[in-house]
C-alpha cells in the first residue's frame, strides 16, 4: 500500500472511531460507517465489476439459463400481485427465444452473471424467501464494443438529500461513436426490448408496505466491458453513481435522532468527515448498490496511483408490520 494511501486510511479510521452510523429510513440492521481502501497493487484496477466480484455479489452462470429465468419471469413473479394472461406470456416467451438467438449469433465472449445474495432475511412474507436477483448477460460485438443486458429490480429505500447530499456526475461532452454493425445491433435490441415493454406492478408487500415497480429489460452499450456493465446496472436501478458532497449537512435533520450536547458532538463528527473529503480529494464519488432490502454504499476518492480510499456502510431495511 502506498504511504499516502495508508495515511488517508489511518486518518479516516481515527475520525469514525469509536462508532458512527448512517441511519437510512426504515433500516434497523447495520449502518455502521467503516473505512474502505482499494489497493491497486494488490487488487488490480478499481471498477464496478471488480468491486462486485471482490464482495462475492456476482457468480458466473450459464447464459441460456439466465435468459430462461427472465423468460419465466422468476424475479417479477416474486411479487404476489404479478399476473399475465396466457396469450401475453406466450408472446413474451417467443420474444425471449428470439433474444437468446440474437445474443448467440451477434455477440462474442458471452457471459452471464448471477447476483446471488444471501441476506434477504427481512423480506416480507408476500415475496418468495430466498429470491435471487435476475442477473445480467454481457458480450462483445465484432466491432469491439460491449453490450450488457439485465432486467430492472425493485429498490425499497429512498435516501433523502439531507442524509447524503449528492448530485449527478458531470457528463463528457464528446459523443460516443459506434461502428455501423454495432449501430445495427442496437437498433435490433431496441426493437426487442420495446416489444417486451414494461410490466407495471404495485401492491402491498404486507403490513402496509406499498410499492410501485416497473419491470422491464434494459441494456447499455459502451467501448469497454466495465463501462457497459456499470451503465446497465444504473439503468436497472441496482447502482446509483453520484458526486458526493456531504453527510448530514443539515443539523436539524440530524436533530431527529440526537439532541443537546450529543447532537453537537455527533454533528461535529460528520462535519469533520465532510471537510476531510473536500480537502483530500478533488472528486468524491458515491457508489450505491441496492439489492432489494440491502444497501451497500461506498463514498470514496481516488489517490495516486489509482488507489481508492473512503467509507463504506452496509444497511438493511427491515419489514416490521
Amino acid at each position: 500500500m502506498q504511504p499516502e494511501t495508508e495515511q488517508i486510511l489511518g486518518t479516516l479510521q481515527v475520525i469514525v472511531e469509536p462508532y458512527l452510523t448512517v441511519d437510512l429510513p426504515g433500516h434497523e440492521n447495520g449502518g455502521t460507517i467503516v473505512p474502505f481502501v482499494w489497493d491497486v497493487s494488490e487488487q488490480g484496477e478499481f471498477n464496478v465489476i471488480n468491486l462486485c466480484l471482490a464482495n462475492g455479489w456476482l457468480q458466473l452462470t450459464d447464459v441460456d439459463k439466465r435468459i430462461r429465468s427472465w423468460q419465466k419471469m422468476e424475479y417479477a413473479k416474486s411479487f404476489y400481485d404479478f399476473y399475465l394472461g396466457v396469450e401475453e406470456e406466450n408472446l413474451r416467451k417467443n420474444i425471449f427465444e428470439y433474444l437468446l438467438q440474437f445474443l448467440h449469433i451477434n455477440l462474442q465472449d458471452l457471459e452471464a452473471f448471477l447476483q446471488d445474495l444471501e441476506s434477504f432475511s427481512s423480506m416480507p412474507y408476500s415475496c418468495s424467501r430466498g429470491v435471487v436477483l435476475p442477473g445480467l448477460v454481457i458480450g462483445r460485438t465484432t466491432d469491439g464494443t460491449w453490450i450488457c443486458i439485465c432486467p430492472t429490480v425493485y429498490k425499497e429505500t429512498a435516501i433523502p438529500q439531507e442524509l447524503i447530499y449528492r448530485s449527478p456526475l458531470s457528463q463528457s461532452t464528446s459523443s460516443q461513436l459506434f461502428a455501423e454493425n454495432t449501430l445495427n445491433l442496437i437498433s435490433q435490441l431496441e426493437a426487442i426490448t420495446s416489444e417486451l415493454g414494461i410490466i407495471s406492478l404495485e401492491g402491498d408487500l404486507g403490513g402496509g408496505y406499498y410499492y410501485n415497480y416497473d419491470h422491464q429489460i434494459v441494456y447499455d452499450v459502451a467501448v469497454s466491458k466495465e463501462l457497459a456493465f456499470e451503465q446497465a446496472f444504473q439503468k436497472a436501478g441496482i447502482l446509483e453513481l453520484k458526486q458526493f458532497h456531504s453527510l448530514y449537512q443539515d443539523k436539524n435533520y440530524l436533530g431527529e435522532y440526537y439532541e443537546g450536547y450529543k447532537l453537537e458532538k455527533v454533528f461535529a463528527k460528520y462535519e469533520q468527515i465532510n471537510n476531510f473529503f473536500k480537502q483530500t480529494f478533488s472528486e468524491v464519488i458515491m457508489y450505491r448498490f441496492s439489492f432489494f432490502t440491502q444497501e451497500h454504499i461506498y463514498i470514496i476518492g481516488q489517490n495516486n496511483p489509482g488507489d481508492r480510499v473512503g467509507l463504506y456502510l452496509n444497511s438493511e431495511f427491515v419489514y416490521n408490520p
